[in-house]
């Protein structure tokens, strides 16, 4: 009985660990190219570590939220049957009613990544927190300090996420999709 427990709570870790290297590879990446835009946004504008944060951030997360919102609609497009059937005279929307779904996509979108960058901030003072003290503790370079903080960071995001608020998850996608 104690063994199963043991195991069960080890490979859970293996499995957490697993999942945080996965999230980590491709947000290494996108904190790479953040980092560049954070440098020219600070030295643009004059501003605090903060407020530079938090327009990077939403730079950074109004493209995913744009390409994570259109890419259902796209893919159930291209897989209709029914593209190129014209439908009858009282079901065709005109200009106006796509004019209207295009703004409001655009304001509901940009709403979304303000809200993810609002919700991102705790999470990138704790990567900068790792990132300073890995830096003073180790003599690693640069690029591999980086990508330690970022899979910490991950590893923390995925322990919260899972097992302190577990409706963070689905709440993501309501608001992604159905949500404002």
């Amino acid at each position: 009985m104690p063994l199963e427990f043991i195991t069960g709570v080890v490979l859970g870790l293996i499995d957490l660990i697993r999942i945080s290297i996965i999230v980590a590879i491709p947000a290494f990446f996108v904190v790479l190219v953040a980092q560049k835009l954070n440098e020219r946004i600070q030295k643009a504008f004059k501003l605090s570590w903060i407020v530079s944060a938090f327009a990077t951030s939403f730079i950074v997360l109004l493209p995913i939220v744009f390409l994570a919102y259109l890419i259902p609609y796209a893919l159930g497009y291209f897989a209709s049957p029914f593209p190129g059937m014209t439908f009858p005279d009282f079901m065709q929307l005109t200009v106006i009613d796509y004019a209207m779904a295009v703004i409001l996509t655009i304001i509901k979108n940009v709403i979304t990544a303000f809200i993810f960058a609002v919700l991102l901030m705790p999470l990138l003072f704790f990567a900068s927190f790792v990132q300073e003290k890995f830096l003073e503790k180790t003599k690693l370079p640069k690029f591999a300090n980086l990508f330690v903080a970022t899979f910490i960071t991950a590893f923390a995001a995925w322990i919260i996420i899972l097992f302190i608020f577990p409706w963070i998850y689905a709440g993501i996608f309501e608001l992604l999709w159905w949500g404002l």
